[in-house]
Order: structure tokens, then C-alpha cells, then sequence
């Protein structure tokens, strides 16, 4: 679809960007903060269950993650985390390192700053935070990013703890991982003001820049993670959670506005059949000894192990199970998955309907169900089969999910599923899980304070690109190079350079993918060494085996050797190319010596970045015999 189309569709988006700060320490705690890779010290097991919230009411939210009757397991780290972040403890005083940053962050996204920071409680009922809510504060508001000549308005920024990392979650046992617990997280979220998925993907990445650039934040995997919230004209919010690549933003925001473009069809149809929220008379039973003689070999290993199966009647539903509303996936999956979330039976499949067969169920099994169940060719039917206490869960969520239908689009949180498409998660939170934290106490920030951070911000990304791009630099290299670790130093040499900005950005990184210690490089001898490349003195093969290989401490010297011919240093980068060459090409079986004479060949000119084939060829031969 074009941009127009999605404009026509009412498509609208918000972003919520979750990005990590550089700090030394935790949020709420001394702690050290960064991940760890090792066997963990323990273990412990916990059970969430919902808390009324001020107003004496229960998020659904709560409400829903507490059916699933999860066990969570906790992988603790003795030396990274500590009483708090089990909550047997109440919170430090929050990380002024943090703060700051959140605060710099924040006037850098053009917002207007608190002056009292009120940290307040949001309710996570999924385990993925031992206390069951998360520790937020509103640090800026009314900010904007510039955006293709608009002002893209920022709703607000928070600071906030991170969660834990999920090892794995599998039936009623989840896992969690605690090292990441508590590592602060500044949350920056957009009015939905993003009208195409290619808006939503390149003004996450826009920010995600100027996060980056900033040099004050966390960089990596898991560092960043985006939510990303959808609608189209005629439907409601639904929340696309925890997206790790800002290049997957687009693809399932559109993957989003035709599911819902489809739900809305399937809501009009129901309609029209004379279905409606309040008139639909579904039936749920328990048809295990019905098919106590099935052919089926998943059901005759469900008997087997004393499990139930069940079976839903769906009035009116006939023939929109098999719709597709994603590429690949149908309406039934919508069942599916909160069959698999809710109540906990997650092998697939997990459910089955006459149109979408299960193995080996014959059709005069779906006979007998439609009798028993005293369906006709309008109704839909679906099957599941599990634990008994999981399967009477499961039919009361179909039901649930059906009658949601009669609506239109379901208020979710919705899980990416690798192939741009996506899956229930959980119920959109609302506005019952928040509640202020009497355990924090306010934190006054002054306007001393603020003027202080204002005079000395670095650098926007946005305003770096542009002055890159007035020097020639591409636009797709501007932004590159704004979050590279070699931006310094290109902003350094590029007022004494005398290559083309695109050539000198080139040389650097090739330079940093091989010898990351280049960017502790004097910029003045990099000057000096460019300026010679540039202007033929030395080659650039020389040129970048200096900057490949080299040290900060031996680059001067090995530089004036190559200049003026002293002490073979030409020879020495020779010799280190083809000793390089000879040292990859251990461990590889090559069919004959010809063969590996050549890869030898080719790897010391691509070392060298170019060179006399033949006789490379013949100082290998002289180095193999």
C-alpha cells in the first residue's frame, strides 16, 4: 500500500522507545549494572497475584496474568543484585548519575523539566519484576523531534528500571534472569501522530540517533527496545511490545493495520448475520469420551496422558475461522494464542477446527461434536485439549475472544513472532496500574540545575547530520557516522582532511572493524598520515595497514619509517600481510596447493588493499616451501 492508502486507512501510530543509560550503578540501588553470561549463584521461585489499586479497583491487566497461574523462577547473581530487587528491601535514594542523564536526555528532545520528580508504582503482573510493578518518574513533557519539516510533539519522558531478561517460559514455568534488573531506562514516547509505517520507522530511528549520538547511553544488544502503538479509523489501540530492531518497525505496523483492516470486516459480517455483544448463546463441553475412539494421534495421546478436550460452539462464526487477517495466519490463530498465553498449553497446535484439520481426526469425530454441541453450518467449532484445569480455561477464553469479535478489535498487547507478524501477549494495561510510591520521596530539580545542563548538551544527531551532509557527505554515511564509535575522529580530521568526507568515513571504519584501538588515535598524526595518502606519498595500502595493526603508542614511528623509506617498514607491512594471510588459512582443507596458493593471494591483497599478484604469489611460494 502507498503512503496515501495508509493516510485513507486512519492509520495512526505512537512510539514508546525504552533505551538504557550509561551508568555505573542501578537505579535504586548500588549495584553494579551490566549483563551477565555466567551459571547464576541460586535460584528462587515466586507466585504474582493482583493488589486493588488507590481507587480500590483491579487492572485487567493483573487480572488476566494471574489466570495464567505462573511459577516463576528467578536466576540470581550475588554480586549484581541485592535485597531491593527482590523487594525485601525498600529503594535508595534514586541514582543521581541516572537522573542527570534522563535530565540532559530529556533537554536535548526539546522538554519542558519537572521541577519536583514523583516516582510512582505500574503494576507488572507477567513476573518479569519480583515486586510486581516497575519504578517510573515523568522527568520532561511537551517535547518534539524535527521531522521532515514538522514538529513530531513528545508526549513525555520517564525514567524508569528495567526488567528482567526472560530465559524462557514453557507451560506454567517461567524464568527470568535478574541481571538486567533495575539497570535505568529513560522511556520516550510520541503522541500518535505517525500517520504511515514508514513515518513510525524512520522517526524511531531519528530518535533512536540522537539517543545514540549523545554518547550517554547504553549500546549493544538488549540495550534498546521499542513498543509501538496502532490504530486505524474505526478500531483502537493495540500495543506491538518489546521490538529489538527499529528496521522491524514499519513492516509490523503494517502487518498491524490490515489485521485490524480485517477484524473490522469480520466484526461487520457477524453484524449482518444478527450477532451481536449480549446475543450470543456460545457452548462449551467436555468432549473427551466422545472421542475416546479418535484416529487422531494427538488426541489418542491426550487420552493417554488423562487429559480433557474440550470443544466451543461459536454461533455465526461459520466459515471466518479460515479468513487470513496476517500473512500466513488466520483468524483462528487469534484463539490460538490466547489459548497458548492464558491458559498455558503451548505445544502446537493447540486447538483445531474442521476447517483448519488436525491429524488423523476423521470427519465423523467433527460429527459427533457438531451433534453434541447442536451445531449447524453458521456456527464455528473449535477443539483443544490439555490438562483439565488449563482446557476449561481455554474454553472460557474462545468465548472471551469471540465475543470481543462482535466488538471489533480487542484493547492488546501483542508479541513480535519473528516473522513480522504477531501474537496476543497480554490485555492493554490501563489506567488502574499506576499509583504513587510511598517508598520514593519527591526529588526537587532546579532551575540552576537545568541551566547548568543546558549550556554544555552535546551534540544532536540531527544537527550533526546536517552539517556532515553540507560538507557532501551522503545522507544514509551522515547518519551512520552521527552514531559511529569513529565520530569524534571523523569530526576531527575532516577540517584538515583533503579526501572526499565520504572516502574519509570509508577509511575510518574499515579501519575500526579491525583495530577498535583506532579511535584512540592522535588526530593529528592521522592528519598527517591521511594528508600523505591523499597526496601520493605513501600508498594506501601502507595507509591502512598503519591504522589496521598499528598501536597509538608505535603509529608515529611506523609512519615516518614508511615516509621516508627507513628501516624496510614497507617490507614489515608486506611480511604482516602475508604472515595474517597464513595464519586464516589454518584449519582450512583445500582441494590442492593451487587452490590454496590462491586463497593466500587473494587474502594478502585484500590486506593490502591491492598489490602485484604474481608476486605475492611467488614470496608465498618461497614462505610455504
Amino acid at each position: 500500500m502507498s503512503e496515501e492508502n495508509y493516510r485513507k486507512l486512519g492509520f495512526k501510530c505512537g512510539l514508546e522507545i525504552h533505551q538504557q543509560l550509561l551508568t555505573n550503578k542501578k537505579l535504586f540501588c548500588n549495584c553494579p549494572a551490566g549483563y551477565r553470561n555466567d551459571t547464576p549463584d541460586a535460584e528462587i521461585i515466586r507466585h504474582m497475584r493482583p493488589t486493588l489499586s488507590e481507587l480500590g479497583e483491579y487492572d485487567g491487566t493483573a487480572l488476566m496474568e494471574f489466570k495464567t497461574k505462573k511459577r516463576v523462577i528467578y536466576q540470581l547473581f550475588r554480586d549484581n543484585m541485592c535485597t531491593y530487587e527482590m523487594d525485601d528491601t525498600p529503594p535508595f535514594v534514586i541514582n543521581k548519575e541516572a537522573l542527570d542523564i534522563a535530565i540532559k536526555l530529556a533537554l536535548m528532545l526539546n522538554c519542558a523539566i519537572v521541577d519536583e520528580l514523583h516516582v510512582s508504582r505500574k503494576q507488572y503482573l507477567d513476573g518479569s519484576i519480583p515486586t510486581g510493578f516497575q519504578r517510573t518518574a515523568v522527568v520532561g513533557v511537551g517535547g518534539w523531534v524535527p521531522y521532515k519539516g514538522r514538529k513530531i510533539q513528545l508526549s513525555h519522558i520517564c525514567l524508569e528500571e528495567d526488567a528482567c531478561r526472560e530465559v524462557s517460559d514453557i507451560g506454567h514455568t517461567i524464568v527470568f534472569r535478574t541481571d538486567r534488573l533495575s539497570i535505568p531506562l529513560l522511556e520516550v514516547i510520541t503522541e500518535p501522530v505517525l500517520e504511515t509505517p514508514q513515518e513510525a520507522r524512520e522517526v524511531n530511528e531519528l530518535i533512536g540517533r540522537m539517543l545514540k549520538a549523545s554518547g550517554l547511553v547504553r549500546r549493544g544488544i538488549g540495550s534498546v527496545r521499542q513498543d509501538v502503538n496502532v490504530s486505524i479509523a474505526g478500531g483502537t489501540r493495540v500495543e506491538l511490545k518489546g521490538i529489538d530492531k527499529t528496521g522491524h518497525v514499519d513492516k509490523l505496523t503494517a502487518n498491524e493495520a490490515h489485521r485490524q483492516f480485517h477484524l473490522l470486516q469480520i466484526r461487520d459480517e457477524l453484524k449482518s448475520r444478527g450477532f451481536a455483544k449480549g446475543n450470543f448463546p456460545a457452548t462449551t463441553k467436555n468432549v473427551t469420551q466422545l472421542l475416546a475412539n479418535s484416529p487422531s494421534p494427538i488426541i489418542a495421546r491426550a487420552i493417554g496422558q488423562k487429559w480433557q478436550i474440550g470443544a466451543v460452539r461459536l454461533p455465526g462464526f461459520g466459515g471466518l475461522l479460515k479468513r487470513e487477517i496476517q500473512p500466513g495466519r488466520s483468524f483462528a490463530d487469534e484463539f490460538a494464542g490466547r489459548v497458548k498465553v492464558i491458559a498455558c498449553i503451548d505445544i502446537m497446535p493447540n486447538l483445531a477446527t474442521p476447517e483448519i484439520q488436525l491429524d488423523g481426526l476423521a470427519e465423523s469425530d467433527w460429527s459427533m461434536i457438531e451433534r453434541e454441541l447442536k451445531a449447524n453450518e453458521q456456527d464455528a467449532l473449535i477443539m483443544t485439549w490439555g490438562p483439565a484445569a488449563d482446557v476449561i480455561t481455554a474454553m472460557n477464553e474462545i468465548v472471551i475472544r469471540a465475543e470481543e469479535a462482535l466488538i471489533g478489535i480487542p484493547n492488546e498487547t501483542r508479541q513480535h513472532l519473528g516473522d513480522y507478524t504477531t501474537g496476543f501477549e497480554r490485555i492493554l494495561p490501563g489506567p488502574d496500574r499506576m499509583y504513587p510510591d510511598t517508598d520514593s520521596p519527591p526529588v526537587t530539580i532546579s532551575a540552576c540545575k537545568i541551566a547548568e545542563f543546558e549550556s554544555n548538551l552535546p551534540a544532536r544527531a540531527w544537527d550533526i547530520e546536517a552539517g556532515w551532509e553540507k560538507l557532501g557527505l551522503p545522507e544514509h554515511l551522515a547518519q551512520l557516522s552521527a552514531v559511529s564509535p569513529v565520530r569524534q575522529l571523523f569530526s576531527s580530521l575532516l577540517a584538515t582532511n583533503t579526501l572526499k568526507p565520504s572516502r574519509l568515513y570509508a577509511l575510518l571504519r574499515w579501519a575500526y572493524l579491525r583495530n577498535p584501538q583506532v579511535v584512540n588515535f592522535d588526530a593529528e598524526i592521522l592528519s598527517d598520515i591521511i594528508r600523505a595518502m591523499a597526496q601520493g606519498r605513501i600508498s594506501t595500502a601502507a595507509t591502512r595497514s598503519l591504522l589496521a595493526s598499528a598501536s597509538a603508542e608505535i603509529l608515529k614511528n611506523d609512519f615516518e619509517k614508511i615516509l621516508h623509506g627507513k628501516d624496510g617498514a614497507a617490507e614489515e607491512i608486506f611480511e604482516r600481510a602475508i604472515d595474517g594471510a597464513i595464519t586464516e588459512s589454518t584449519g582450512r582443507d583445500f582441494k590442492n596447493e593451487k587452490d590454496k596458493l590462491n586463497f593466500l593471494t587473494g587474502s594478502v591483497i585484500a590486506r593490502l588493499d591491492g598489490g602485484n599478484g604474481q608476486n605475492i604469489k611467488e614470496q608465498l611460494r618461497k614462505r610455504l616451501h
